[in-house]
């Protein structure tokens, strides 16, 4: 199984076409490239990239929206399992998993959040959690990786029956007494030292987060990101993560090691399921491979974590 890697052209990028076709007008240049080369293929040191002959403003018409599928499956029947997207602009989902970077971040979610507290100069035993909205599957895949340093933990849901479940199994396994609440007025949502969103709904939170604090998006909600680290800079906001993947001289961005576990980890691969018992698996497995959290993004860009 190989890695493909997808992107648009660059700003100032052509498309490699013939030289003859620099005679041609340029809507007829457009037409050419659009119906006879609409993406070209390199294959470097195993991994694939297809790079789609227009930008990511142009994915939005019919005719690249095919182009794009035809590329993903050139891609698929040349042996590639997984695909890395671009980090900016939508591209078509279809046929290949696509390693955007969430299902692991979900995996590593808590030792994730620990993280980020500890750079912080807090000390995570003494910190406290918040799941916020989502599905109980989500909760089930960011408990992966809850350590015992985890004594304070809420859940705010709509979803109590649910959350109940949830709680009721981590008191059970250890002994961890859980809040449930569904108003964001209670003191439990203005006091969360780290707050794993795993899907909240369009309002506007930022105005009671703790100062500070670390929030880590796992639902895919960029318009909620954007606005977060526009109103809130104090506020350490991310959606993803670098790893150490054995080595502690290289870090991997996200979708990368993603993408590395995806084709390395059986047991990962059940991610791309709404499976609740492959989560621990997963981050068990991948922690003896060397895997490691090392640095945390949002937007496509690194975001550092600044002491309090």
């Amino acid at each position: 199984m190989k890695k493909g890697r997808i992107r648009f052209l660059a700003e100032g990028e052509t498309p490699l076409l013939p030289g003859w076709t620099r005679l041609l007008p340029t809507a007829w240049r457009e037409y050419y490239t659009r119906s006879k080369s609409p993406y070209r293929t390199e294959e470097q040191d195993g991994v694939w990239e297809g790079i789609l002959h227009t930008r990511k403003e142009g994915i939005a018409e019919d005719n690249w929206r095919r182009n794009a599928a035809a590329l993903l499956e050139e891609m698929r029947l040349n042996g590639v399992g997984i695909v890395i997207p671009p980090a900016e602009g939508e591209f078509p989902q279809e046929g290949l998993p696509f390693a955007e970077g969430r299902k692991i971040a979900a995996v590593f979610a808590f030792a994730g959040a620990a993280e980020a507290l500890r750079r912080k100069g807090a000390e995570p035993a003494q910190a406290s959690y918040l799941i916020a909205g989502g599905e109980p599957w989500l909760w089930e895949r960011a408990f992966s990786s809850m350590g015992n340093e985890v004594n304070h933990l809420s859940i705010y849901t709509e979803q109590k029956r649910a959350a109940e479940a949830a709680a009721e199994r981590l008191y059970e396994e250890r002994g961890l007494l859980v809040e449930i609440f569904s108003s964001p007025k209670n003191p439990a949502f203005s006091k969360a030292d780290a707050i794993l969103s795993c899907g909240l709904e369009q309002r506007s939170y930022e105005h009671i987060l703790k100062q500070g604090c670390f929030w880590l998006d796992l639902a895919g909600n960029r318009p909620a990101l954007r606005r977060l680290t526009r109103l809130r800079p104090d506020i350490t906001a991310a959606e993803g993560f670098y790893f150490h993947t054995g080595s502690e001289k290289e870090q991997v961005e996200g979708r990368e090691a993603e993408a590395d576990a995806y084709i390395c980890c059986p047991v990962f691969r059940q991610c791309w399921k709404q499976d609740m018992n492959s989560g621990a698996e997963s981050f068990g497995e991948l922690s003896a491979l060397g895997y490691r959290v090392s640095g945390f993004s949002a937007l496509g860009k690194r975001v550092k974590v600044s002491r309090r």
